[in-house]
């Protein structure tokens, strides 16, 4: 027995505001693009994919080509390869939890990508450092085989390219069923106790049901059992892992998708023999299939791990009166699946918390349903859902209290986000809507930009104001010289009830002060456009709540019909 060592869309209130959004390309072929990778693609492709293959049986391994397993990595220590390991994210490696045994084992521990032949530095080669190591914890150097997993956490991150890529984790749930051709690789002997090759091959496995596993592992001099034993291989042996192999993949591959990291190469008794025939067959003769740790048994443990060091601070605050946040850590890393990250930006008490964004790269999606960051009140109202390539619009909070919450699914990535935050004090707030989106719970002063001075030509000003519970919105004009034109389509303030712009309630020019404006919800967006020809002082206008028993008085109908639109209200809660 032996083990191997081896700008778009800006969502508020779930509403596009913008029309122009990227295009998602769903096509199967793949060419490299470094600021959008794909995990589990491959440049170079070594064979079409067939469901032939699950049906032919190829004796022995084969030497592939350079970067046909660009998320493949060398484990090395002093420059001298001992194990294997799979790429899932710029800084994430997974292997075998018994490659890492040794406790000094992060000393002159370096993992190489893009690796092909282990005598030449090759072009696209890139080698970095452990930061540190998670080993699974129910992993028991006693009982080896079970559990055998790790996480290397690397010190610094790899630029993806076209030999430096990562596999893909599987879907919750997602199982490759007995028969499934899977592909093993590494630098491991070619035979038993055999010659170690330079350069990579790659294998490949059917997997084995739970029952024929058990059966040969049953049969064994000393049985073994496990939570997380994989099988593969022939009964009659000739294909296998051997020595040097240990912690590298075992992918299988989606009908026209993805590679996923299925199995991570753990144990074997011997390489490549059988384990079946007479059953008088001397213990030390008999093999073993491959013995691979099962991902989708660990998973939920491998995406907690990831999760908890890219959200950095998880469900936490970040309480300084200015800051950065930089999700997931710089600009070349990549954020991973399966995600969940909630920060609190707190401010001191009285002040305004103003967010500008100097980075965005999120999964698109027109209604940002797949990956997004959203951004929470402290009431728990949503102010803006956010995704796509384009930097967001800057977001001033009337409140001292927020919180960022981002989500991933399953499939696509993006680099993240940048974004720098800091208190502001409310005497900035008149104009703000015109320099930002402006999201206002409190009463107070709305003004067109450089009031009472002439306003800009194209100007595109937004305030959402968002009354208590129970309350609707009051819009009180004090000034107003707006550019006059028949149906208001030169220059115009826009008064809506939802931010989709669905629902107008008022639209004003001209140089008579208009009539106030009465929200039938808690809700109110205000817009102020500017063509590009002529400019007048603007407007001014102060905003209100008042109670619906206060408008509607006795008319029980009427305040019965205002609570449904409250109810009815769009906020998203996640």
């Amino acid at each position: 027995m032996h083990i191997a060592p081896g700008k778009l869309p800006l969502l508020l209130m779930g509403i596009v505001l913008e029309k122009h959004q990227p295009k998602i390309n769903h096509s199967f072929f793949f060419s490299f693009n470094p600021s959008d990778p794909k995990c589990g693609q491959k440049v170079h492709e070594t064979n079409p994919w067939s469901y032939l293959n699950l049906f032919t049986r190829i004796v022995g391994g084969s030497q592939v080509k350079q970067g046909s397993h660009p998320w493949q990595v060398s484990l090395k220590r002093r420059q001298k390869h001992f194990c294997g390991g799979t790429i899932v994210s710029a800084q994430w490696v997974v292997t075998a939890a018994h490659c890492i045994l040794d406790r000094n084992v992060l000393e002159y521990l370096n993992v190489t990508a893009g690796e092909h032949d282990l005598r030449i530095r090759e072009n696209g080669e890139q080698t970095l450092p452990v930061k540190y190591v998670i080993k699974h914890p129910n992993f028991d150097p006693r009982r080896p085989m079970n559990y055998d997993v790790a996480l290397l956490k690397l010190d610094g991150a790899f630029n993806f390219s076209s030999s430096v890529l990562p596999a893909c984790l599987p879907d919750p749930g997602e199982k490759f069923e007995a028969g499934y051709v899977c592909t093993t690789c590494g630098w491991g002997r070619l035979n038993e106790n055999g010659v170690l090759p330079q350069v990579l091959y790659e294998v490949n496995l059917p997997i084995l049901n739970r029952k024929e596993c058990s059966r040969a592992l049953s049969s064994l001099k000393k049985p073994i059992q496990g939570d997380t034993i994989m099988c593969a291989g022939f009964p009659d042996g000739g294909k296998d892992a051997c020595q040097g192999d240990s912690g590298g993949p075992l992918l299988c591959r989606r009908k026209h998708g993805a590679w996923i990291l299925a199995g991570v190469i753990s144990w074997g008794m011997g390489c490549a023999r059988g384990w079946i025939g007479n059953d008088k067959k001397k213990y030390y003769e008999r093999g073993s299939p491959g013995i691979f740790t099962d991902l989708s048994a660990v998973l939920s443990w491998i995406q907690e791990n990831m999760s908890a060091a890219f959200c950095g601070v998880q469900d936490g605050k970040l309480p300084n009166s200015e800051g950065e946040l930089h999700f997931p850590g710089s600009l070349k890393q990549f954020y991973q699946n399966h995600q969940l990250c909630v920060w609190t930006l707190l401010v001191p008490e009285g002040n305004y918390i103003f967010l500008r964004f100097s980075h965005f790269d999120i999964e698109p999606e027109t209604f940002c349903d797949y990956d997004s960051l959203s951004v929470y009140s402290k009431d728990n109202r949503l102010i803006g859902k956010f995704c796509g390539g384009d930097l967001p619009l800057p977001i001033l909070i009337g409140s001292n209290s927020i919180r960022l919450k981002f989500v991933s699914d399953s499939k696509d990535y993006g680099t993240g986000f940048s974004m720098t935050y800091k208190a502001l004090t409310p005497d900035i707030l008149p104009n703000s809507g015109c320099e930002s989106i402006a999201v206002l719970f409190e009463e107070g002063v709305l003004q067109s930009m450089h009031y009472p001075e002439q306003y800009s030509n194209l100007a595109d000003c937004q305030w959402i104001i968002c009354a208590p519970e129970d309350h609707v919105i009051k819009l009180t004009y004090k000034s107003f010289e707006v550019e006059e034109s028949e149906d208001c389509s030169y220059d115009a303030v826009t008064v809506y009830e939802d931010v989709g712009k669905e629902e107008e309630i008022a639209k004003s020019c001209g140089f008579d002060l208009p009539a106030p404006v009465l929200s039938s919800s808690a809700l109110m967006l205000v817009v102020f456009h500017s063509d590009e020809t002529e400019t007048f002082e603007g407007f001014k206008a102060t905003i209100s709540f008042v109670h619906v028993t206060a408008v509607y008085g006795e008319w029980n109908v009427s305040i019965f019909v205002v609570g449904l639109r409250l109810k009815s209200l769009k906020w998203h809660r996640i």
